[in-house]
């Protein structure tokens, strides 16, 4: 991890010549930064965790036995290519010689199924050119490569939508068959309240009273699910899912 207060903002050139360079040629880096994975054998959502931004090293892999194409998919869908250009060659003294490094850099984004319009995850994938590294074979399987991920806002949004859908969204559990113990509404009643309250509490909408009531609330048993202060909790706390938009956004500026 980075000291606090630093950001690692690299340019192009930066990614190319001080980590891609040196991971293929197997020279020391910094390597908690640049994380050594399959960038395409797991959806990009997997891949982030929750980060809005994260950088791989991978190795390309064909996309059947014995292919030449590059394998692309990735869970339920595929990085589909955008765009493809050479980057600035850098110069560079070796020895005593003057090399030419030439590398590319494809724009992908990632698409669920046959849709048309992008998840909103997109994928920026620098190589070399094979003159410099020649088992580096571009846009070929076995080529070595650096992959940037990122969210753009329509993936954050997306992302916060489904939150909301599953704080606001709760069913029971299934009918108990026969000679299975059976709860009772009141209880399925509070362990909805408690499910819904440990969620909010993860995102800072609830308070030390509230807890401490809710509380009480499952430890006294002549408390029904009629209750009003069950109903009106469950009712408080599903208003305030609607939150949860400024908050994430919030947590990523």
């Amino acid at each position: 991890m980075l000291p606090p207060g630093f950001t690692f903002q690299p340019s192009d050139q930066d990614l190319v010549l001080h980590f891609l360079l040196r991971w293929i040629h197997g020279l020391q880096l910094c390597r908690n930064v640049v994380q050594e994975a399959d960038a395409y054998a797991r959806e990009p959502e997997a891949l982030l965790r929750g980060r809005q931004k994260a950088y791989f090293f991978t190795t390309l892999k064909p996309s059947s036995r014995n292919s030449s194409q590059v394998a692309r998919r990735a869970g339920r869908g595929t990085w589909t290519l955008n765009t493809s250009k050479q980057g600035d060659p850098i110069k560079l003294a070796v020895a005593g010689e003057h090399k030419v490094i030439v590398w590319f850099k494809r724009h992908l984004s990632f698409h669920l199924g046959n849709a048309k319009n992008s998840t909103g995850f997109v994928m920026d994938e620098f190589s070399l050119s094979s003159s410099y590294a020649p088992s580096n074979a571009k846009g070929r399987p076995g080529q070595k490569v650096l992959c940037v991920i990122r969210q753009t806002q329509r993936a954050i949004n997306d992302a916060a939508k489904r939150k909301r859908q599953q704080l606001q969204t709760w069913s029971p559990p299934p009918t108990p068959a026969a000679g299975v113990r059976k709860v009772s509404n009141a209880r399925l009643q509070k362990l909805q309240l408690l499910y819904i309250f440990r969620s909010m509490k993860r995102w800072g909408l609830t308070t030390a009273e509230e807890e401490a009531q809710l509380k009480n609330l499952m430890h006294d048993p002549q408390v029904d699910e009629n209750h009003p202060t069950i109903k009106n909790m469950v009712a408080q706390f599903a208003d305030r899912a609607s939150q949860l938009d400024s908050i994430h956004h919030g947590s990523l500026s």
